[in-house]
């Protein structure tokens, strides 16, 4: 589940080395004052940080490694999101140790003058904190990832009792980037710009900045970045969800509509937008192709609009002249479109708002009136009434949401009307009964961050059977545990721990007519019968591997344990 840190539990400590002794004879790297201030004012900005100014602890130039224990010692008082971040010169030693760069280190007495990164794993694992950040903007930070990931370590185990999410500007092999000139580092600046910090707003649409990221959706950004422009690209390792965390939010979009329930009134759209229900001032789905939609306006702009209630044929955007003809076709590639689609495919639900101007008898006598969540259950196109194609989305109401009165029961409800009136006033044109979607907040849920994440590695082809599976608008598949998460099977929620498949395999894989081989062979009635497609950046989990053979071992399927 996303979240933002509780912000009188969390605490940052940013470190930078920036300036160097002469006798060290390391470069000066001038971008790093500015990576300091720049990510602390990202952080703890009063509209959009989700950290408390007074608990971020900047550390600049520390010339010994006892500057950076106090730093920390500070920080130790998290108990629910520890943030440490380090930007400087990254070295490593003859036996491939990373140490972290200070004001006096010397490259040739590097265990006296440097701090190694031991020490920093160290003091994350003795954390109190639920979920611990580490990023490390330096040469040779991937070997940070790797130090995380070692699963016979101790540290690395008392670490993943918790959460954590490690991001590094490079691999374990490759230096980082400050070019010559920029304010930034190149992948601090690429960080800055992922968590919409202000600085950057120009260089989003409105929408896109004001979304708020998770972790993994910031690094996905930061690695498009960095990779668009040849660069090294950056590294992560994120345990036990700490993948859905979100630092930077927007106060309009994202915060839980906790005060305003299924019935609020608004008499102006502008009213609807201060209260964060639906943002934009004129179009009717807010929300893009990435994001999904967040909300939509049902106000008689399309001809072709149908609404029952809890059920509605919502026309989608485009292709209206001023006078609301149809007067070309409407297109997927269109945001709103596009947005709506990826509701469907992701499962996301969608804010819905009628407004006066619409002829439904479910519509409000006089402005607007929010009226809770639906989910996209369907999509295609047809013919409109203008004779031009057009798309349309089936919208269900999900569980928990009233049906709406309808303009007469404004004017004339009863409070003892039957329960069975209102079950015949639900059903009414609408044929068979939707599947109610189970939800208990007022806002967007995102879907698993690590399926989502998955699936995007493999470009939603099957690891299976290789199958992709092509809609109007974009592709499906479905990420599936390898050891189910529930019990007793307990799982963890790991990308390590899932797959990117078709909806056939996922099935199979589930009820264990297929099971993996430790080599990841794939096999299918005691044969095998193919690998498993991989990616540079999947990491199968064994161990999550062979329990789900096991589970399996005794039920016919003649694999070996």
């Amino acid at each position: 589940m996303t979240r933002f840190p509780d912000a009188a539990r969390s605490r940052a400590v940013l470190i930078g080395a920036s300036t160097f002794s002469a006798a060290g004879g390391l470069p000066s790297i001038p971008a790093v004052s500015a990576n300091l201030e720049g990510l602390r004012a990202a952080l703890t900005s009063s509209t959009t940080g989700s950290l408390a100014a007074e608990y971020c602890t900047l550390l600049r130039d520390p010339a010994a490694a006892s500057e950076v224990g106090h730093a920390l010692a500070q920080g130790s008082e998290a108990t629910d999101v520890l943030f440490v971040y380090y930007s400087g010169h990254g070295l490593v030693d003859e036996r491939g140790r990373l140490y972290l760069s200070l004001s006096s280190t010397r490259p040739d007495q590097l265990r006296w003058t440097a701090l190694p990164f031991d020490f920093l794993r160290e003091e994350l694992a003795a954390s109190p904190a639920a979920i611990r950040v580490l990023i490390l903007d330096c040469c040779f930070s991937g070997r940070a990832v790797e130090a995380m990931s070692d699963p016979g370590g101790a540290i690395a185990g008392q670490i993943d009792i918790a959460g954590t999410y490690t991001m590094t500007s490079t691999a374990a092999n490759a230096t980082s980037t400050a070019p010559a000139g920029a304010k930034y580092t190149a992948f601090t600046g690429a960080l800055l710009r992922a968590l919409r910090s202000e600085e950057y707003k120009a260089s989003f649409k409105d929408d896109e900045y004001k979304a708020s990221l998770t972790l993994d959706e910031v690094f996905r950004e930061v690695d498009l970045h960095l990779l668009e422009r040849g660069l090294h690209r950056p590294q992560r390792r994120a345990i036990n969800a700490a993948g859905s965390l979100m630092l930077t939010k927007s106060s309009q979009v994202d915060t839980p509509l906790a005060n305003i329930q299924p019935g609020q009134r608004f008499d102006t759209r502008r009213q609807a937008h201060d209260a964060g229900v639906h943002r934009p001032l004129q179009a009717g789905i807010c929300g893009t192709r990435k994001t999904g939609a967040e909300s939509i306006v049902l106000s008689g702009g399309y001809k072709d609009d149908e609404d029952h209630g809890d059920v509605i044929i919502y026309t989608g955007h485009g292709g209206q002249d001023q006078a609301g003809n149809q007067v070309r076709d409407q297109s997927l590639d269109d945001s709103g479109n596009a947005a709506l689609v990826t509701s469907y495919l992701e499962g996301l639900p969608v804010r819905v708002i009628r407004g006066w101007q619409s002829k439904s008898p479910y519509a409000p006598s006089k402005g607007y009136r929010y009226d809770g969540l639906y989910r996209v259950a369907s999509y295609g196109s047809k013919t409109s009434l203008d004779g031009l194609l057009i798309w349309q989305f089936r919208l269900e109401a999900c569980e928990g949401t009233p049906l709406p009165k309808t303009q007469q029961q404004e004017k004339l409800w009863d409070s003892t009307e039957s329960k069975v009136q209102r079950a015949n006033a639900r059903m009414k044109s609408v044929g068979k009964k939707p599947e109610p979607v189970p939800t208990t907040v007022q806002r967007i849920v995102q879907s698993s961050s690590t399926h989502r994440q998955v699936r995007e590695w493999h470009d939603n082809r099957c690891q299976l059977c290789s199958a992709r599976i092509e809609v109007p608008g974009g592709s499906y598949s479905e990420g599936a545990y390898i050891q189910a998460p529930e019990s007793p099977h307990n799982g963890p929620d790991t990308t390590g721990n899932a797959l990117c498949l078709c909806p056939n395999c996922h099935v199979m894989l589930d009820a264990g007519a297929i099971v993996l081989g430790d080599d990841l062979s794939v096999i299918r009635g005691g044969e095998e019968v193919g690998r498993l497609n991989t990616h540079p950046q999947h990491v199968i989990n064994l161990e999550c591997v062979k329990q789900h053979r096991n589970r399996w071992s005794d039920a016919g399927t003649g694999s070996n344990s």
